[in-house]
């Protein structure tokens, strides 16, 4: 005599219940990621609003706490090794930096945050342009997206409150225009 092959209705239950459960499991993770995705942890940045405070390590180890900055005109840019755009302005703001530091008082500070780059690329970057104010990586993209940062070069230019008083969405083209744009917040906090 052979065995019969057929299943009893209990074990096509118990299959099928176990395939719900693992359909449902898969959609639910699923939908968490999906939240994830499409959450807007902060608003866009406006002119006149703070912008969160972020903590940068720089590439040399320090940590920077855009908190601790208060009482200081803080620029913020983010750029990147492969920015076709970025290069041009990395001397320019390099050069604002060095007319910034020669003020006694150090009431502006440059802030570099390497956007979606790699740590070597931008390390290479710096060196070829000689850029000596802090800079760091944006690791898991916590700041520009705090920012609402889209596309490399961004600058932003806080005033010693850290509220957002300037913002450009492109490249500088000369040097004139980034030290207009600083004066600019310095000479609105020192009215």
């Amino acid at each position: 005599m052979m065995a019969d092959s057929v299943s009893s209705p209990n074990n096509k239950r118990r299959v099928n219940l176990w395939a719900v459960a693992a359909f449902a499991g898969v959609l639910f993770v699923l939908v968490l990621i999906g939240l994830r995705l499409f959450q807007n942890d902060s608003s866009p940045v406006e002119l006149g609003k703070k912008p969160q405070d972020f903590t940068l390590t720089t590439y040399d180890g320090d940590v920077i706490d855009t908190a601790d900055l208060r009482g200081k005109v803080v620029l913020v840019n983010f750029w990147a090794s492969w920015c076709a755009t970025c290069d041009e302005e990395a001397a320019l703001l390099e050069q604002a930096w060095q007319v910034y530091q020669a003020d006694d008082a150090q009431r502006v500070i440059f802030l570099g945050v390497a956007y979606m780059d790699t740590e070597p690329a931008s390390r290479a970057y710096l060196a070829e342009y000689g850029v000596t104010y802090p800079n760091g990586p944006d690791l898991r993209g916590a700041i520009s997206k705090r920012y609402q940062v889209n596309s490399v070069p961004e600058t932003y230019i806080l005033d010693p409150e850290g509220t957002l008083r300037y913002l450009k969405i492109g490249s500088f083209i000369s040097l004139d225009e980034i030290i207009s744009a600083v004066d600019a917040v310095v000479a609105l906090v020192s009215n």
